[in-house]
């Protein structure tokens, strides 16, 4: 991990350079304003994640609130896509669950979207995860290769917050690992990396 933030526009290497512009445009939109108290510019820390030969810092979590409708409307559909993929990592689970089931719709096409969601399968919240689960036909099997190639620790760690999570939170629930929806997810991915 890397250390705090202290300005929005560090986003911007939360994704591939080549979308800088478009990022930009993204940030710009985001509102400075927030309805927490917490200082939404010391977002905690970036976790350091490889795509394509290319480092990314994405942040564990997001503290902004989401763009207006009229923000929105400035904003490409590309561009929409990065927002929506960035707001998976708000604070707010409902703002994660309701943006990652936009962000997966391309994610069959924008390899930049697989980190994001391998961060969300290695989190605690069921509904996500299901989400990820129930949407898996829009996974690109290569993307996802070249992530974990790329990434081998992380996933490794992914795997080993799934097992955490389950025993800690859902144990008692899927006694059980495969009724479990993480190790669903987990399984699948496996399979596409074989």
């Amino acid at each position: 991990m890397v250390s705090e933030s202290k300005n929005k526009y560090d986003l911007i290497r939360s994704f591939p350079s080549n979308l800088d512009k478009d990022v930009q445009h993204v940030i710009d939109v985001i509102p400075d304003e927030s309805h927490l108290n917490y200082n939404r510019l010391n977002y905690s820390d970036f976790m350091e994640l490889r795509l394509s030969g290319e480092t990314l810092y994405i942040p564990y979590r997001i503290y902004y609130d989401e763009p207006n409708d009229s923000q929105l409307s400035s904003l490409t559909v590309d561009q929409r896509t990065i927002l929506y993929t960035m707001y998976t990592r708000h604070h707010d689970g409902f703002v994660r669950e309701r943006n990652v089931k936009k962000a997966i719709e391309k994610a069959i096409e924008c390899a930049w979207i697989t980190p994001y969601l391998m961060l969300l399968i290695g989190e605690y919240v069921e509904e996500i995860v299901q989400v990820i689960y129930d949407n898996r036909s829009l996974l690109n099997a290569d993307l996802v290769k070249t992530f974990v190639g790329e990434n081998q620790r992380f996933y490794r760690t992914v795997q080993s917050r799934v097992v955490s999570y389950w025993d800690c939170y859902y144990r008692r629930k899927y006694p059980m690992t495969e009724q479990y929806v993480g190790f669903q997810v987990l399984d699948y991915m496996n399979r596409l990396l074989n």
